[in-house]
């Protein structure tokens, strides 16, 4: 999935936890288009509260909100791509198993 992703400039996704993941690591700005309550609301604030992305379900919105960030005056697709990078965790994976393999051996 990263190949894919570092083509691009922006992600337009639903809130899902492991393409929100994916795309900090990457440092892709975010544009988050739906979720599923309950499930993965608290994503959309994470991204929002993060300076990352943006949300809107409005298909015309998010066509607006693209082309601002695309616009060569602004520097929001930078600003959060940086920001992005510095919330990826591309290592948590193994993080998350080695802390298991001790709590097992323990």
């Amino acid at each position: 999935m990263s190949e894919y992703m570092t083509a691009c400039d922006c992600i337009i996704t639903k809130a899902g936890p492991g393409t929100i993941a994916e795309a900090l690591i990457c440092g892709r700005p975010i544009l988050l288009n739906g979720y599923i309550p309950c499930q993965e609301e608290g994503n959309v604030s994470y991204v929002l509260d993060n300076g990352v992305g943006a949300y809107s379900e409005d298909p015309s919105e998010i066509a607006n909100v693209v082309a601002r960030w695309f616009d060569t005056a602004s520097l929001d697709l930078q600003t959060m791509s940086a920001k992005a990078k510095l919330l990826g965790r591309p290592q948590a994976t193994f993080d998350i198993v080695r802390e298991l393999t001790e709590m097992v051996s323990e």
